[in-house]
């Protein structure tokens, strides 16, 4: 995790004081939940019709809506969020959003639920950017977007990504259930510059020099790409190579290929966005 990024940590309290991601009961099933905080304070519309002002909790027929939040203070200078939502009958949906003065500097989430079969329970998580690592309670699970089975319960889930300020939210896995987290990143004012391009044992060389084969960074979501310490997205991040740049190849494995970068550093990439060239 970006230690020079600030880390906002969003614990989401929705129905009881135990803590947790908790979802309503409600007695009609066309109609489910819907509960919307925000800093600043903004007015609520669904579907251009204004339905209150945050915090808001209500029931609303389930679907698909267009929800827009619009600051009530002008003065706050913070920009209006407008996303799409889904409403499920007798759960809740959950949107929090932090709002910047623009798009780029605004954050947040929306939780919802969705029936599954069988008697496991997971987690969806999506990201913008997307490419972010997930953490599970504080540990490396994968990277967005993906969905993976968890123990029934209460989890906090971090999604981190290196330029953006990191989000955690706490959700409860219920058997027979899929918690969707849609993660929105902020960019961070303290975001790092990933570390020159071609490296040898020797130092920094360049990539003409380059006597063997080398590997060409691809596009990328996020703008960079992660290099690990083994040929495992579970592995510790080492650094971070951008697209366009290349690097010595000294070794491959499926799916991953291992790099020579910075000054008498080694690092595996992932093949998805990386290439052989000559």
């Amino acid at each position: 995790m970006n230690k020079k990024a600030l880390i906002i940590v969003c614990i989401v309290v929705l129905v009881a004081a135990i803590g947790g991601f908790k979802f309503l009961s409600l007695n009609t099933s066309a109609i489910g939940g819907l509960r919307v905080e925000s800093t600043p304070r903004t007015s609520v519309f669904l579907n251009d019709k204004l339905v209150g002002e945050t915090p808001i909790e209500d029931k609303q027929r389930a679907g698909k809506y267009i929800l827009k939040l619009i600051p009530q203070d002008a003065a706050t200078q913070s920009s209006s969020w407008q996303g799409n939502i889904s409403i499920y009958p007798s759960v809740l949906t959950y949107v929090n959003r932090q709002l910047g003065v623009s798009e780029l500097t605004s954050s947040g989430e929306v939780l919802t639920l969705e029936k599954i079969s069988g008697s496991e329970s997971q987690v969806s998580v999506s990201s913008q950017p997307d490419a972010a690592t997930i953490l599970l309670d504080g540990q490396e699970k994968a990277i967005t977007p993906t969905t993976f089975s968890v123990t029934i319960g209460d989890h906090d889930v971090t999604v981190t990504s290196a330029g953006f300020v990191s989000r955690t939210t706490r959700i409860q896995a219920t058997a027979g259930y899929k918690v969707v987290v849609q993660f929105q990143l902020a960019l961070s004012g303290g975001a790092i510059t990933p570390s020159p391009t071609i490296a040898s044992s020797s130092g920094i060389i360049d990539s003409k020099a380059s006597t063997g084969p080398s590997i060409l960074i691809k596009d990328t979501p996020t703008g960079f790409l992660r290099v690990r310490s083994s040929a495992s997205t579970s592995a510790t991040e080492i650094g971070q190579v951008k697209p366009g740049e290349k690097f010595p190849l000294l070794d491959e494995s499926q799916g991953w290929y291992k790099i020579s970068f910075q000054t008498n550093k080694e690092g595996w990439v992932s093949s998805r966005y990386a290439e052989k060239a000559n």
